[in-house]
């Protein structure tokens, strides 16, 4: 025995010192001589692993532990070389009996951490968090063991408990590295899948919940993390998702200037053009999908939004070739042929519009923008029992806020039914603009006055604080909710989006509810001597709108807003008029060119504090000329005449290629003829003004 245990120790002094080959030769003379050694047999096990020989060592190991199964580290000297072997489940199979043994405490934290990493391996992530548990219980002040218990909680789906954990390890030790990275990876991932789940047909409410969740994620991310690409690019996502495209864009530039791959510059560029062009900033928007069109020529998706791109700047013909290339290239992605079908609406093809609509929406027949493009396609058509039915997908499609918190306490009016019960009160609550408002609110007086016939007890309506006097004046039979008035559910027993009484009161086109007056201005005379005196006899005063509302806060609605205002100037023609003073009407930021008018303009504007005030001076006018705005509203629901600059790609409420107007008997329509060029519809509009043809 004693020369047994003498060879051993030269053995290992060998060993110890690097001579592996004498080492192993002792080794060999000593199992020849008692083939049961056990030392001798995980020593020469650890010197083939040593020396690339796992399977081996495997061997090895396992004669060890059969001839001293109480020897812990024999046992670990198999499991060294299972891990050697990629054998994930005999690892930890051999970890959990060195374990059974009893070891002292460092070494048994040590061990349940190989044996969770081990179970992670094998994709037991729920065995690998009890391992982890384990070894942090038993080294608590072990950084690295809560970080690889982070990392296996995240790949558990235990999200919250691997936040906890991962910033645990960042606040006892700021900076490290792992956790860092595996934390910024935790809220990117979440945020891409709170993203995923915002697509598609998901309630606005729900989907804008779980973008601004992701935008949440993305931004802790960027903070702990500015120098990660994947954060800003995640963070630009979630922006877009929220429609905020100005701060996304920031962010995807951000993106840009940090190093990555390219085919992720190219998806960045991508996003980012189109977001540009949603911004109105045509040039950077093309120098963007220019440089994604390098990174990956012929991509779908640079098509797509170059399409859209030159859509935006009016080049529908070119819009329209890149487009169908891009449908080409993609034929199952909806998108391109959703834009195309927009396009094709905008150059007057109502019926090749409606096939690709709907071959967008045989692709992906619950994606909200498919179901609102159409909607207008259908009715600017005419059609308009489709188009409202289609029109109810504007609220899912992430372009429109959602309605106040206190609204949604109550149930949704869905329109007459016979077997519900009597007496209902009905809230309709105002969407969109004003001018939105001031055309729909005529069904709020419908409602009322054919209240006991549809089952309501009560009508009310809640719009925009600047209508609220005008309505109350107009409407009889309907409770105009005072601004900032609590709605309560002991109030109201269901509420309806204003717009959807169309659709829900089934309005076709011959249906249409068109008897003007319907709203009320309040007393007039003191407008009346206003004009008496500025405006001689036999003059006639016209009122003059020539821009909207910008609103740099929605960026889609400014695009429109671009191409609907009309620079005064180009307004010059109807100085002709010589028996016309002209009354601005214009608010807002494009009144400041009121102070540089073609022509002389009386300006009162500073007295009108809403749209009552408005409405007192309209309905003393003999004319209003507007561009497409809630003035042309206001003027047509008094019953006045009323000529409205009508762009190229028309409203959807202007009905294709017609001068006049279902909705409001007084208004003439005066369209654009080329996109952006208002100098042919400012020559016809002084023509007809010298004309004197005011109905």
């Amino acid at each position: 025995m004693a020369s047994i245990t003498d060879a051993l120790n030269e053995a290992l002094r060998h060993h110890r010192e690097g001579a592996l080959g004498h080492a192993e030769v002792i080794y060999r003379r000593i199992l020849a001589v008692a083939p049961a050694e056990g030392d001798a047999l995980n020593l020469l096990a650890v010197l083939c692993l040593q020396t690339g020989r796992a399977e081996e060592a495997l061997d090895l190991a396992g004669q060890a532990t059969r001839v001293n199964p109480a020897a812990a580290a024999f046992h670990i000297t198999r499991a060294d070389a299972a891990a050697a072997l990629g054998r994930p489940a005999l690892e930890a199979d051999c970890l959990e009996q060195a374990l059974a043994l009893n070891p002292p405490a460092p070494q048994a934290a040590g061990w349940q951490r190989r044996r969770g990493r081990a179970l992670a391996a094998m994709g037991d992530a729920p065995a690998a968090v009890r391992a982890l548990k384990a070894a942090a219980a038993l080294a608590p002040d072990d950084i690295d063991i809560l970080d690889d218990l982070a990392v296996t909680l995240t790949r558990a789906g235990l999200t919250d408990e691997a936040e906890t954990a991962f910033a645990e390890v960042l606040r006892r030790q700021p900076g490290h590295a792992g956790a860092t990275r595996n934390l910024v990876s935790l809220w990117l991932n979440q945020a891409g899948d709170y993203l995923s789940l915002s697509e598609g047909g998901a309630p606005q409410g729900s989907s804008g919940h779980r973008a601004t969740t992701a935008a949440t994620l993305a931004r802790r991310a960027v903070e702990l993390d500015p120098g990660r690409r994947e954060g800003w690019a995640r963070l630009g996502l979630a922006l877009m998702a929220l429609n905020q495209p100005e701060p996304a864009a920031d962010a995807l530039r951000r993106a840009l200037a940090l190093p990555g791959m390219a085919d992720e510059t190219a998806e960045i560029l991508i996003n980012l053009g189109f977001l540009e062009t949603r911004l109105g900033h045509f040039d950077a928007a093309a120098a963007a999908l220019d440089q994604a069109e390098a990174q990956d020529p012929g991509r779908a998706e640079v098509l797509n939004h170059r399409g859209v791109l030159l859509h935006a700047q009016g080049r529908l013909p070119e819009a329209a070739d890149v487009l169908t290339r891009a449908a080409a290239t993609a034929p199952d992605d909806h998108r391109p042929l959703t834009n195309l079908a927009t396009v094709l609406k905008d150059l007057g093809d109502d019926d090749g519009a409606e096939a690709l609509y709907l071959k967008a929406l045989a692709l992906a027949p619950g994606e909200p923008a498919v179901h609102w493009q159409r909607s207008l396609a259908r009715l600017l058509a005419g059609d308009l029992a489709m188009g409202w039915q289609e029109y109810e997908w504007r609220h899912q499609t992430g372009q429109m806020p959602p309605p106040d918190p206190s609204l949604t306490v109550l149930p949704e009016w869905r329109g007459p039914d016979p077997t519900a019960m009597a007496g209902t009160r009905l809230l309709v609550h105002a969407e969109q603009g004003h001018g939105d408002t001031l055309q729909f609110a005529r069904y709020a007086a419908l409602l009322a006055g054919a209240a006991s016939r549809l089952g309501l007890a009560r009508v009310g309506l809640i719009v925009q604080p600047a209508l609220a006097r005008l309505m109350a004046l107009s409407l009889p039979g309907v409770t105009v909710v005072p601004p900032g008035a609590t709605v309560s559910a002991a109030d109201w027993d269901a509420r309806v989006p204003l717009m959807s009484l169309p659709h829900r009161l089934g309005t076709t086109l011959e249906t249409i509810p068109a008897q003007c007056p319907y709203l009320t201005p309040p007393p007039v005379e003191g407008w009346r001597a206003r004009l008496a005196q500025a405006v001689p006899a036999g003059m006639r005063a016209v009122g003059l709108v020539w821009g909207g509302d910008p609103r740099p806060d929605d960026p889609v609605s400014a695009l429109i807003d671009r191409r609907r205002s009309v620079p005064l100037a180009v307004l010059a023609p109807l100085a002709a008029a010589d028996d016309v003073r002209f009354i601005s009407l214009q608010k807002g930021t494009p009144a400041a060119q009121a102070a540089t008018a073609p022509f002389p303009l009386l300006d009162w504007t500073g007295e009108l504090r809403d749209f009552a005030d408005t409405a007192a001076l309209v309905a003393c006018l003999d004319l209003v000329i507007t561009v497409d705005t809630a003035v042309a509203h206001l003027a047509g629901a008094l019953g006045r005449p009323v000529w409205v600059l009508s762009r190229t790609d028309g409203c959807w409420r202007w009905l294709r290629d017609r001068a006049d107007s279902p909705w409001y008997p007084t208004l003439r329509l005066y369209r654009q003829e080329s996109w952006g060029d208002w100098s042919a519809t400012a020559r016809q509009l002084a023509i007809d003004l010298v004309a004197k043809p005011i109905p």
